[in-house]
C-alpha cells in the first residue's frame, strides 16, 4: 500500500496585497469602535490603578467620539450605539477612577 504524494497548488500571483488578508478591508470608524470598547471596559477593571484606568478611560471617550463622527458608523445605529457604549464605559471608568484616587491619596 503506497501513499500518493501530496499535490499542493502554488500560491497565486500577488497582486499588492498581504496574502493573509482575506476579507474586505474594515474601516476607521470599525476600528476605533472595537479599540473603545476594548479601552472603555479596561478602564473599568483598571480603575485602581492609580490613574492608568483613567488614561484608558479617556483613550475609550476619544476613540468613540473617533468612531461617532466617522461616516461608516454614523449611518449604522447598531455600529453607533456600540461605540456610545464605549464612550459611557470609558466615562465609567474614568469617573471610578478619581472616586479611587480621592479615596486612596490621602492614606497614603
Amino acid at each position: 500500500m503506497t501513499v500518493a504524494p501530496a499535490q499542493f497548488r502554488p500560491d497565486p500571483p500577488s497582486s499588492g496585497r498581504p496574502s493573509w488578508r482575506t476579507g474586505p478591508s474594515r474601516s476607521l470608524g470599525e476600528y476605533c469602535n472595537d479599540l473603545s470598547i476594548m479601552l472603555g471596559s479596561l478602564s473599568i477593571v483598571m480603575f485602581w490603578t492609580f490613574g492608568f484606568g483613567i488614561l484608558l478611560g479617556a483613550g475609550a471617550v476619544a476613540a468613540g467620539i473617533v468612531a461617532n463622527r466617522h461616516p461608516a458608523v454614523e449611518g449604522n445605529e447598531p455600529k453607533a450605539l456600540e461605540a456610545l457604549l464605549g464612550t459611557l464605559a470609558g466615562a465609567f471608568g474614568i469617573a471610578a477612577g478619581l472616586v479611587f484616587l480621592a479615596a486612596a491619596l490621602p492614606q497614603l
